[in-house]
């Protein structure tokens, strides 16, 4: 499907980027270059504008925070894979910081 959104955005002549963050169940159990990761970047090298991982932000939050779980109490939803205002406000952030 992605394929297909990017052929049809060049029919279009619109850029496409695509942006990546590790869900809660990531930040347990996989690492700041899972697959998921490595799929990403190599759909997006002569494809998109922008490619924007966050796993970097998050896999160093661990660092910082000394516990994973501590990472996704402060950042996600309770039980959810979105992010709660203060994650929202730390993507913006590392956007804008970045990019």
């Amino acid at each position: 499907k992605m394929n297909d959104l990017y052929r049809l955005l060049k029919k279009k002549n619109i850029e496409l980027s695509i942006g990546i963050y590790p869900w809660p169940g990531q930040i347990l159990y996989d690492s700041r270059n899972s697959r998921q990761v490595e799929i990403w970047e190599e759909f997006c090298k002569d494809k998109c504008k922008n490619f924007y991982n966050l796993f970097d932000f998050f896999f160093d939050e661990i660092k910082n925070l000394q516990s994973k779980k501590l990472v996704i109490e402060k950042y996600y939803l309770d039980g959810d894979v979105h992010f709660n205002e203060e994650g929202n406000l730390a993507v913006a952030n590392e956007l804008l910081k970045k990019y």
